[in-house]
């Protein structure tokens, strides 16, 4: 806010610009490096003991859910359940004939009780057969893409052979670190912007999914997680991430950072009163842009010189001008110098 031209009495006191000073907002800004994991990431091993007979693992594949990735040579799971199932028909078919005969006195209760656990222990056999031959394959549990494999056709794995990879990556979570005196001001559901370091020229918005409940004594900071979407397949986990976050804090009085003198004894304005300068101390909080953040005895709406301070000294008289009577002088063309000959 400029003031309309005032001129003084004297002719050649000193000209000035003023500018209101306004009601501004401290603003840190915080950055902190993450690092991208997937929504879900497992390493898939085998359930059981055997030779490799079919391998359907393509690293970077997108697999469904529920779809076999690895089948081991299964043969004796099979016959075991075909007998498992055999066993279980005859135990069933030998209490149904036990039980026919049970009104007219033919087999007596304990003959019956026994019949009876031989057929639920029989169909616990098969279930037992069932589950041993399920584990003679290994199916995606959830929907992925697929890492790089060391396996092979053929090949004699068990329990402690790692299979593959497999990240649900539509969407990541970056996990990051902050100082602790910034825990209380960042909750969860704010926005925070990621840059990925292999990909600075285009940052992404993500948003904070999780805060840890304490500060770490070590370090003296804390942990905590966004969630980034994904779902166009750019990054990748385990990229890493340059973080940044503006966070609001107190308001302070805010000059032009013209208007912000320096002196013995720290910083100071000028005001003009009745026509004649005044020397105000004043207290730099922070510098935002051509802004500045101070403490001091200047409220919103008060004015302080902008431009033209330079060699001033207390009580020198001024005249305020008005920066709009600038651009009231004719347009002068420019006009190239000749070269020398």
């Amino acid at each position: 806010m400029m003031l309309p031209a005032v001129a003084w009495a004297q002719a050649d006191a000193a000209p000035v610009r003023l500018s209101a000073v306004e009601a501004g907002q401290q603003r840190d800004r915080i950055e902190a490096v993450g690092e991208a994991r997937a929504a879900r990431s497992v390493t898939l091993y085998p359930e059981s003991t055997g030779i490799v007979t079919r391998l359907n693992v393509a690293a970077g594949e997108r697999v469904e859910a529920g779809e076999t990735l690895v089948e081991l040579e299964s043969a004796q799971a099979r016959n075991a359940l075909q007998r498992a199932s055999a066993e279980l028909r005859d135990a069933r078919n030998r209490l149904e004939r036990y039980e026919s005969g049970k009104g007219a006195g033919t087999f007596s209760p304990t003959t019956l009780e026994n019949v009876r656990r031989e057929v639920e222990i029989a169909r616990l056999t098969r279930e037992q057969a069932q589950l041993d031959l399920a584990d003679r394959s290994r199916q995606a549990p959830f929907a992925g893409h697929l890492g790089l494999t060391d396996l092979e056709v053929g090949q004699r794995v068990d329990p402690d052979t790692p299979i593959t990879t497999l990240d649900d990556r539509q969407t990541l979570r970056v996990r990051f670190r902050l100082a602790g005196h910034y825990h209380g001001q960042l909750v969860v559901g704010d926005r925070i912007t990621l840059t990925a370091w292999a990909r600075p020229e285009r940052p992404v918005s993500a948003t904070i999914q999780a805060i840890d409940s304490r500060i770490d004594r070590d370090t003296g900071t804390f942990q905590l997680e966004a969630r980034l979407d994904n779902r166009d397949d750019r990054f990748r986990p385990g990229m890493r991430f340059r973080i940044t976050r503006v966070l609001a804090g107190p308001r302070h009085a805010s000059i032009p950072a013209t208007a912000l003198q320096w002196g013995d004894n720290g910083a100071y304005v000028w005001r003009v009163e009745a026509g004649t300068a005044e020397r105000v101390n004043v207290t730099l909080v922070a510098r935002q842009a051509d802004q500045g953040l101070v403490d001091g005895p200047r409220e919103s709406g008060d004015d302080v010189v902008s431009e033209g301070a330079q060699r001033w000294r207390p009580g020198i008289e001024v005249r305020i001008i008005d920066s709009a009577t600038l651009d009231d002088y004719p347009r002068i063309d420019a006009v190239r110098d000749a070269p020398a000959q």
